[in-house]
C-alpha cells in the first residue's frame, strides 16, 4: 500500500475557502499601504544566519531554539527567515535606499518559519503581513503607523474586538539601569520562577522576564520595576509626543507600562493590538532606531509592525466576518455524446471569455449524472446540450433552484445569461478599454 502523506508538523494547507479570507485581507492591506505611499518588497526566503544573529541577538529564543538553519555545499550557513524586519533592513542597506527620498516606506506579505512547538496559535510556517518605515526617527511616524494598523483592522471588521496597548522601551542607556534594577529585584526570588525563566535570568535576558509563564511570575511582575521609571529626558519627550499625536486621531488605547517586545533591536515606542476576550496578540510593532547601524548601515531610524495572517483570519472567522467569494461558479455546461461535446467546448470557452465563471463538459456520464454533479457545484444555472439539441441548434437553460427550464437558440446563450446573471464586470471593463482606445485613435486622426 502506498504511504499516506500529511503536511509536515506545524504547517498547513491554505485551502480554497481559506483563500477567500487571504485574498480579502491582502486586498485591504494593499489598499491601505498604497494609499499611505508604501511600496511592496519581497526578500529571499532565507538569509545568512549571521544576519539574524546580528539583529535578534545571540541570546534570543528565536536564535537559540527556533531557527531553521542549514549549510549549503560550500559550508555557508543560512536560515529560513523567522521574521521579515531583518531581511528588509538588509535590503535597505545593500541597495543603498538611503540615497533616495527618505523615509522609505515598504510593506510585505510573505511566509516565515520558526521551529517551535505547534499549538492553537503557533505554526512552523506562517504568513506575516507588515510594514517598515526606514530612514527617519520622528514620533509622528510612530503615531501614523499605529493609526494605519488601526485602519487595517477596522477595514477587516475586527478592530472592535481588539485593544490597543502602547508603551516605550526607552533607549539602550535607559535600559541598562532598568536591567540592573530588575536583576536586584529578582535576586532571592528564583524559587518562584519556572526553570525556563530562571535560565533567562541567569543569561541576563531581562526583556524576556517581562513575559510571565506562571501565576507566581505574574504576581512578581506586577510589583517589579517598570521601564517608565528609568526613562531619560529625550526618551520621555519622544514618547509624550507619540501619545499626543495618537490622541489627535481619537482612537482608543491603553498605556501598558509592562509592555515590551522581547527582541533586542526595539527602542522607544512599542505597541500591540490584543484580542479582547483572550488577550492574544493580533498585531505587534515598534521602533528600532539602532538596528540599521547594527546591521552595518549608517545610523538611521526605523519603525514597523507585523501581523500573522492566520491569527487575523481566525479572529474574522470567530466573529463571523463575511468576505467576498469571487470563485463562485455561475454556470455548469452539461453535454452528452461526442457531437454535443464538440459543440459545447467552444461555447464553454466563449462563456469564460465573456467573463462568466463556468465549468462543465466533463466525463462520459449521462445527463442526469451531470445534473447531479452540477448540484454539487452549487451553480444557479445549468446549460444542457445533447446531440438532439445540437441538430436543432438549441440549448436548454435550467434554473437549478426552481427546476424550470427553457429551450433557446445556441446563438442567444450569451445575451440570455447576461439577462439572468448580469453582464460580467470583466466584459464591461474590456469593452470600455476598447472604446477608450478607439476614441484615442479617432482623436489623433
Amino acid at each position: 500500500m502506498p504511504k499516506y502523506f500529511s503536511a509536515p508538523t506545524g504547517t498547513f494547507d491554505i485551502l480554497p475557502d481559506d483563500h477567500d479570507f487571504f485574498t480579502f485581507v491582502k486586498k485591504v492591506v494593499r489598499h491601505r499601504f498604497r494609499q499611505a505611499g508604501f511600496r511592496r518588497i519581497d526578500t529571499p526566503t532565507f538569509e545568512e544566519t549571521d544576519a539574524f544573529v546580528r539583529s535578534l541577538g545571540t541570546d534570543s529564543d528565536i536564535i537559540a531554539r527556533e531557527l531553521y538553519t542549514f549549510e549549503d555545499r560550500q559550508g555557508r550557513k543560512y536560515s529560513l527567515r523567522p521574521e521579515m524586519t531583518t531581511g528588509v533592513v538588509r535590503s535597505f542597506i545593500e541597495n543603498e535606499m538611503d540615497q533616495g527620498a527618505l523615509p522609505v516606506e515598504l510593506y510585505y506579505i510573505e511566509p516565515c518559519y520558526r521551529y517551535e512547538r505547534p499549538n492553537a496559535r503557533t505554526n512552523r510556517q506562517f504568513w506575516q503581513i507588515g510594514a517598515e518605515v526606514l530612514g527617519e526617527s520622528d514620533p509622528s511616524i510612530d503615531a501614523q503607523m499605529i493609526y494605519l494598523a488601526h485602519r487595517i483592522l477596522s477595514d477587516l471588521d475586527i478592530r472592535d474586538h481588539c485593544t490597543l496597548k502602547i508603551n516605550t522601551m526607552g533607549s539602550e542607556e535607559d535600559r541598562k539601569e532598568f536591567f540592573e534594577s530588575l536583576a536586584n529585584y529578582y535576586s532571592g526570588k528564583e524559587r518562584s520562577l519556572t526553570p525556563a525563566t530562571r535560565e533567562k535570568l541567569e543569561q541576563k535576558r531581562y526583556l524576556e522576564l517581562l513575559t510571565p509563564r506562571s501565576e507566581d511570575e505574574e504576581i512578581l511582575l506586577e510589583m517589579a520595576p517598570k521601564i517608565g521609571d528609568f526613562l531619560g529626558k529625550e526618551s520621555k519627550a519622544f514618547f509624550d509626543q507619540v501619545i499626543g499625536y495618537l490622541e489627535s486621531f481619537e482612537i482608543p488605547y491603553e498605556l501598558d507600562h509592562g509592555l515590551v517586545r522581547p527582541m533586542n533591536f526595539y527602542s522607544n515606542t512599542v505597541f500591540e493590538f490584543h484580542e479582547k476576550e483572550t488577550k492574544n496578540k493580533v498585531l505587534v510593532g515598534g521602533r528600532y532606531d539602532t538596528l540599521i547601524e547594527k546591521m552595518g548601515g549608517k545610523p538611521n531610524g526605523g519603525v514597523g509592525f507585523s501581523a500573522g495572517f492566520e491569527r487575523i483570519a481566525k479572529l474574522m472567522r470567530d466573529h463571523e466576518v463575511e468576505v467576498p467569494h469571487k470563485d463562485t461558479i455561475q454556470i455548469f455546461l452539461a453535454a452528452t455524446g461526442p457531437v454535443a461535446k464538440k459543440k459545447a467546448l467552444p461555447l464553454l470557452v466563449k462563456l469564460r471569455e465573456h467573463g462568466f465563471h463556468a465549468v462543465g463538459v466533463l466525463g462520459k456520464t449521462s445527463m442526469q449524472e451531470q445534473l447531479t454533479r452540477a448540484e454539487k457545484f452549487n451553480v444557479p444555472y445549468t446549460l444542457l446540450m445533447g446531440d438532439i439539441e445540437v441538430k436543432k441548434s438549441e440549448i436548454i437553460v435550467r434554473n437549478m433552484e426552481t427546476r424550470k427550464q427553457e429551450w433557446i437558440s445556441i446563438d442567444d446563450v450569451i445575451p440570455k445569461m447576461d439577462g439572468l446573471l448580469g453582464v460580467p464586470k470583466q466584459f464591461i471593463k474590456r469593452k470600455k478599454e476598447v472604446l477608450d482606445k478607439t476614441t484615442d485613435f479617432l482623436g489623433h486622426e
